[in-house]
């Protein structure tokens, strides 16, 4: 059943959505763990076991999709954690926000765009080269 989900490129790109924001949270657990609680105690081991149980589910789910598209093509997805990662710091942990934060944010996403539209545009080109 997960390899017919799979056999959809849409689908595999929502799985990997899903495993970089999977992933994003594991920063968050281990800084309210850190901070909160003392080192070995209920709750630090409580926070850091759900971050260790987030990272397993997305090292499954970065399996699935690296069986289905190629590494720097799943990679560069890798880049939307970043901004994920300003935005739990910004919301949980009031955290301020500064203008090289801003700029560093907007040129990380500028070259997802870009990768995307090259994706895209060899698709393209590969596709009119098929129809030929």
């Amino acid at each position: 059943m997960l390899n017919h989900f799979l056999d959809r490129r849409r689908n595999v790109f929502l799985l990997a959505a899903f495993a970089v924001f999977m992933e994003s949270l594991t920063s968050p657990c281990l800084k309210i763990g850190s901070q909160n609680y003392e080192t070995f105690s209920p709750g630090y081991f409580f926070w850091f076991g759900l971050a260790v149980i987030i990272l397993g589910i997305y090292a499954v789910c970065w399996q699935l999709i690296l069986e289905r598209i190629p590494l720097t093509t799943a990679y560069l997805r890798r880049g939307f954690s970043y901004i994920l990662l300003f935005v739990w710091s910004t919301l949980i942990f009031h955290e301020n926000i500064t203008i090289k934060q801003i700029i560093g944010i907007a040129v990380i996403s500028l070259g997802m765009v870009v990768s995307v539209s090259d994706e895209h545009g060899k698709k393209n080109t590969s596709q009119n080269n098929a129809s030929q």
